[in-house]
């Protein structure tokens, strides 16, 4: 698999059903994808909250695409308490790790945000043990600007950096 084979588009109501198996696997692949109440959340359910975000300005959510399947998700939801702040998450199916498919959705994200959004700045939380992510969010101009604890899937605690990219 090369990069040129990923096909990047924006998430469609009709993207619900695949996304949510997409979601439900890479949750069992990795303690770092914390996805409260995912089990319960029907198709219906996202298709509805995927066409709410399809002509935002401050929410985006991009597939990346490997044939019929998809192999990595990138979104950027607006923060409630946070005017002006959209928090940035990625997830790779674990198959696909380390093959450049987490930089092309970031950067696409920063592109969108860029270009396209209302945001002043992106935020992302990442644990401090995910080397390869840290290295990649350094690299694309996110700056550090904090230590916090965050939780696992599995309920532990852990140390995590909250990451900052501005325009």
């Amino acid at each position: 698999m090369t990069t040129n084979e990923i096909e990047m588009r924006l998430a469609e109501k009709n993207d619900a059903k695949g996304l949510l198996a997409f979601l439900r696997q890479t949750a069992t692949e990795s303690q770092a994808i914390l996805l409260p109440g995912l089990d319960k959340i029907t198709v219906e359910e996202e298709a509805i909250r995927l066409a709410s975000v399809a002509d935002r300005n401050d929410c985006l959510i991009l597939l990346a695409w490997l044939g019929e399947q998809i192999v990595g998700v990138l979104t950027i939801m607006h923060v409630a308490d946070q005017p002006g702040t959209g928090e940035l998450g990625v997830v790779v199916a674990k198959d696909y790790w380390h093959q450049g498919i987490g930089k092309l959705l970031v950067d696409e994200g920063q592109y969108w945000y860029e270009n396209y959004s209302t945001l002043d700045e992106l935020m992302l939380t990442v644990f401090t043990t995910n080397r390869w992510a840290i290295k990649l969010y350094q690299d694309l101009g996110f700056k550090t600007t904090g230590q916090l604890n965050e939780p696992m899937a599995n309920g532990e605690l852990a140390a995590a950096y909250r990451m900052v990219y501005k325009k």
